[in-house]
């Protein structure tokens, strides 16, 4: 070798034309596996929430075997829900005990407070408010399995009602009781006796086909000092079979109108209101000039996902009371046995009807 030259070695390294189709493999191969993650999600998303219902249905279930019947869908005019009287069955006893069911001359108790109300804190600890106002604090609190984990709606809300009454931090659920295979109105308020005597307008759900019913018009848990029974109908009543009866359904709350939910009252007129689902109990159920069963309840008389309609449209009373989901292509839904099938958004509308009503004759088996 000649003195003054040098040995040079040859340079490895990657050119700018094979980093891009480095980084193009790469994001073709997250592009491919990105869609397959999401569908694991999904897919335990799903079974979470058909744990949920499964939890809800055999509490449902333990409140019959206790009660012998089914728990009464709604209290019209004080506020109860059929899901604050399984709460004992959830292993939520301490929750139960706070709760007091009763509006009458002994007292009111309400399930919500004068905007801008209060906390549920405050009306469980405070001397002024803790005897009458104490369900709101049960209000405010979000239980898991009335949940599911694929909802977009966030587990708490504040909701004021069609009488300017708020919870301020009101615990949504994912879960409704089912009350007819057939009907597409949310409101069905008519002229009923009442036990103790009278007449008056309430409204009525205790004539209807589905599983989660009242007994009679104007059903109370206690009024006046004198108990009237917390159970709807029973199991011998679903002659359906309980195999084939959708006893509870999943629905999905419209986040649309959550914005206004907190600074708006709702307007339970006719064909208006929200479809807003909640646990426990409320002051749309409370007011004796309303009565939003779809607060609690849905119909399988309406066609599950149903698309959204404007509010005061012919057909929104419907969509209040439609089941659905945010799992893709259909909804969870627990029958009367305490099973649990994921049903298909496109089934057949009268088989699809035909499993929410326990009573007339029908034999059809979705799944």
């Amino acid at each position: 070798m000649e003195q003054g030259t040098s040995c040079s070695r040859p340079l490895h390294g990657f050119t700018l034309v094979e980093l891009l189709v480095v980084i193009a493999i790469i994001a073709t191969l997250i592009g491919l596996l990105l869609p397959a993650v999401q569908t694991a999600r999904e897919s335990a998303r799903r079974m979470s929430c058909q744990n949920n219902i499964k939890s809800v249905a055999l509490a449902t279930l333990s409140f019959h075997d206790a009660r012998k019947g089914f728990p009464m869908a709604a209290e019209f005019e004080v506020g109860t829900a059929w899901s604050s009287l399984i709460l004992p069955f959830m292993e939520q006893s301490n929750l139960f005990e706070l709760l007091t069911f009763q509006e009458d001359a002994t007292g009111n108790y309400q399930w919500g407070f004068g905007v801008p109300g209060i906390t549920g804190q405050a009306a469980l600890t405070n001397r002024a408010y803790n005897k009458f106002y104490r369900n709101i604090y049960v209000c405010e609190q979000s239980i898991p399995t009335f949940r599911c984990p694929s909802s977009q709606f966030p587990p708490n809300a504040a909701d004021i009602s069609g009488d300017n009454w708020l919870v301020q931090q009101r615990a949504t659920s994912n879960y409704l009781g089912c009350v007819s295979g057939t009907i597409t109105v949310d409101r069905r308020r008519q002229t009923a006796s009442m036990p103790w005597g009278g007449g008056a307008a309430t409204e009525v759900i205790s004539d209807l086909d589905g599983i989660m019913v009242n007994r009679i018009p104007h059903q109370r848990i206690q009024y006046n000092g004198q108990s009237y029974g917390v159970t709807g109908s029973k199991i011998q009543s679903v002659k359906d079979g309980t195999s084939n009866t959708i006893m509870i359904g999943e629905a999905e709350p419209d986040l649309i109108t959550m914005p206004d939910m907190g600074i708006v009252k709702e307007n339970n007129a006719a064909n208006s209101g929200r479809k807003d689902h909640w646990a426990f109990g409320g002051d749309d159920v409370d007011t004796n000039n309303q009565g939003d069963m779809s607060e609690f309840l849905g119909s399988t008389g309406v066609p599950m996902n149903a698309t959204r309609v404007a509010e005061g449209s012919a057909a929104f009373a419907a969509y209040e009371l439609s089941f659905g989901s945010r799992h893709p292509g259909g909804a969870a839904f627990a029958y009367g046995d305490g099973s649990v099938r994921f049903l298909q958004d496109s089934i057949d509308a009268a088989a699809y009807s035909a499993l929410g009503s326990r009573n007339l004759g029908e034999q059809n088996q979705a799944q």
